[in-house]
């Protein structure tokens, strides 16, 4: 199918309009607000004990989060491409399902797994605190990002087939030498890609966690919590731009080492 050139250039333009006014727009406005006094205030603002904390319980929370998912991201992806197991379409579908549900409700059946009445509520007798604390905040983000180790590598894997595997095997290496020398140098792209996924859901995610959060400042607070917190809750407007800013910079970082990978797998391929 061929379009003509005013076609072409037609639909080019709706497509950055679009991009325009829903991505940069947007971003131009929060660092206008952020910068318009220069960068004094902003520097004051994400140096408050209320942004540090978040800042580091944000971090905290994603060098849980990450290692756990990529151990049952690859586990997971190798088991439903290798293997043929009675419910197998079962646990496609739970993979998938954190892209159907929403936040909210991840927060509120944790809430009836963990709470003080839930199921497993009775733990608070022996001292460990799910809900509103970090625990509960770690296992909401790990559902809200179970999915993307798992669909980045189930596809290489695929891809890639078993014949190096069974080569290895037929040489005599083990299922553990397998893994270590042929399979997960041929997915470390997309674990890499999942990986960079995670990372920047795991910053962002904020319905799942308002949910089993205090939201108390330097105790159970992320940085998407501080940024809702001071718009509506201080109605300090400025430092809600401020905290958003300093969290936009950290998923543009995430990004920009997304490109720096792809670049980096190009030139290599």
């Amino acid at each position: 199918m061929t379009t003509s050139r005013p076609a072409t250039l037609a639909l080019r333009t709706v497509a950055l309009g679009y991009l325009v006014a829903l991505l940069a727009v947007p971003i131009a406005v929060i660092l206008w607000r952020t910068f318009g006094d220069g960068v004094g205030p902003f520097l004051d603002s994400i140096r408050t004990p209320a942004a540090i904390s978040a800042l580091n319980l944000s971090l905290l929370i994603l060098a849980i989060v990450v290692p756990l998912n990529v151990v049952f991201g690859l586990v997971t992806a190798i088991a439903l491409v290798r293997w043929r197991f009675p419910g197998r379409g079962l646990m496609q579908a739970v993979v998938d399902l954190p892209f159907a549900v929403s936040p909210i409700v991840v927060g509120v059946s944790l809430i009836m797994l963990w709470g003080v009445h839930g199921w497993f509520g009775g733990l608070r007798d022996v001292g460990l605190t799910v809900i509103f604390g970090l625990p509960g905040m770690v296992i909401a983000t790990i559902f809200v990002t179970l999915p993307f180790v798992v669909r980045e590598v189930e596809p290489v894997l695929h891809e890639i087939g078993t014949d190096q595997e069974l080569a290895a095997a037929t040489l005599g290496a083990s299922a553990w030498q397998t893994f270590w020398r042929v399979t997960l140098p041929a997915v470390r792209w997309g674990l890499t890609y999942g990986v960079v996924l995670t990372v920047a859901r795991s910053l962002g995610e904020f319905g799942a966690v308002i949910m089993v959060s205090s939201g108390f400042p330097g105790v159970s607070q992320t940085l998407t919590l501080l940024v809702h917190s001071r718009y509506i809750d201080d109605h300090n407007t400025y430092g809600a731009y401020a905290a958003a800013t300093l969290l936009m910079g950290l998923a543009l970082l995430t990004l920009l080492g997304m490109a720096v990978l792809d670049r980096t797998k190009r030139s290599s391929a």
